[in-house]
């Protein structure tokens, strides 16, 4: 599925989980049930102009009612739920006005019903949804009022006409911003989350690396130094300090991560965090580097600010490792709903391209793949531009999706 489309089925099933919106699928589904007698009982007061059309169109309801019983048990994901609840909507829209008109004759009263409709689509797909019922009413009433002139000789009421038309918008407009305030908490909800959910796991894994792989490399290193004092041979000597060497710069290099993981705070600027980061990397290196930044310093989403640290140590390292770079600039540009990180060096470039990127990671090296998957973590943008030295592209949106 294509990121536009992905956006387009998270907005409209409103970041329900499966099961949520099988069991508000479920709810509409008796109340279209529990309408079919309310239309009997409406079928033998008020008499329809047609009898034979209105248990035609009640018997409708009633077979969707139980098709779209059969397809909720059936759907195993969002997508097809979300398919399910626009085409149910939709067909109750239609089959509401088919009915209302059966009562036109002389119950302009049954204008009101389709309150239900509009409801039901705000509960399904937020305000947007309702606003569009309401103009499906808006459609629907002057089809209904105009063929009432037609066929009855009534006279057009402006004042009946303006009642419905701004008492179901309302309707529409207040069950709409309700919804879509508790769409709004749910975001934040599951945002939260998934922010707790980070700090957990990053937690467990500062506490595993100390626990495991640093006293690990401790013990080498001891192991290392003492067959150093115990070797003969001055090749064996160097050899073991060559070892010990490894295991303890390997071991300055954990700490230094388990001090990033336990360290990172939301109450620090995300501008303020990767300047100093471009600094101490620049310090250790010996290669020029200049931070620049636009907009507003301010904290951002934890899982959006670990995402764009991560990929740009990764840059740093890479750079470090392969670029041959004397010279390295980084741009960070903060604006209103998004974030954007430039990494740009005058080294000799990168393979980019879909076929070399697959290549490094069929050779056992993920650093790249791995900066694009953090990047798509996060709904953001990855470009890579290497026609002068190498040029990362990073943007992300920091509001959740609509």
């Amino acid at each position: 599925m294509t990121p536009k489309l992905n956006a387009a089925v998270t907005s409209l099933s409103g970041e329900r989980s499966l099961k949520d919106m099988k069991s508000l699928e479920w709810i509409f589904i008796a109340v279209h049930w529990l309408g079919i007698p309310v239309l009997v009982a409406m079928g033998i007061a008020y008499h329809p102009v047609s009898t034979v059309t209105a248990v035609v169109l009640t018997v409708l309801i009633a077979l969707w009612s139980a098709v779209a019983g059969f397809l909720n048990r059936r759907i195993k994901t969002i997508e097809g739920q979300v398919i399910l609840g626009v085409a149910s909507q939709a067909l109750v829209a239609a089959l509401a006005w088919a009915m209302i008109f059966q009562f036109l004759r002389g119950q302009t009263a049954a204008y009101g019903a389709f309150a239900i409709v509009i409801i039901e689509g705000a509960v399904r797909f937020g305000l947007v949804a309702s606003l569009i019922m309401e103009v499906v009413f808006v459609a629907g009433l002057t089809a209904a009022m105009l063929y009432r002139v037609s066929e009855y000789g009534a006279e057009f009421s402006w004042t009946g006409y303006a009642f419905w038309a701004i008492f179901l918008f309302f309707i529409a407009l207040s069950v709409g911003l309700v919804t879509e305030e508790a769409r709004r908490e749910r975001r934040r909800s599951a945002s939260l989350v998934r922010e707790r959910t980070l700090l957990e796991e990053r937690g467990r894994i500062a506490r595993d690396l100390h626990d495991t792989v640093l006293k690990t490399l401790h013990g080498l290193a001891l192991e290392a130094h003492a067959l150093g004092k115990r070797a003969d041979s001055p090749a064996a000597k160097e050899r073991a300090r060559y070892i010990e060497g490894v295991c303890q710069r390997s071991s300055q290099q954990i700490r230094e991560m388990i001090h990033e993981l336990r360290s990172e705070s939301q109450e620090a600027g995300i501008a303020s965090e990767i300047s100093r980061t471009v600094a101490d990397w620049s310090n250790a290196t010996g290669i020029k580097a200049e931070f620049s930044s636009s907009g507003d310093d301010r904290s951002l989403p934890l899982l959006v600010s670990h995402n764009l640290r991560y990929v740009l140590s990764e840059a740093l390292e890479n750079i470090r490792k392969h670029a041959h770079a004397s010279q390295v600039k980084v741009a960070l540009e903060l604006q209103p709903g998004e974030v954007r990180l430039e990494i740009a060096d005058n080294g000799h470039g990168m393979p980019c391209s879909p076929a070399e990127l697959n290549a490094l990671v069929s050779a056992g090296k993920y650093g790249m793949q791995g900066m694009k998957e953090r990047v798509e973590q996060i709904n953001g943008q990855f470009a890579i531009d290497t026609s002068q030295g190498t040029r990362l592209s990073i943007s992300a949106p920091l509001t959740p999706p609509s």
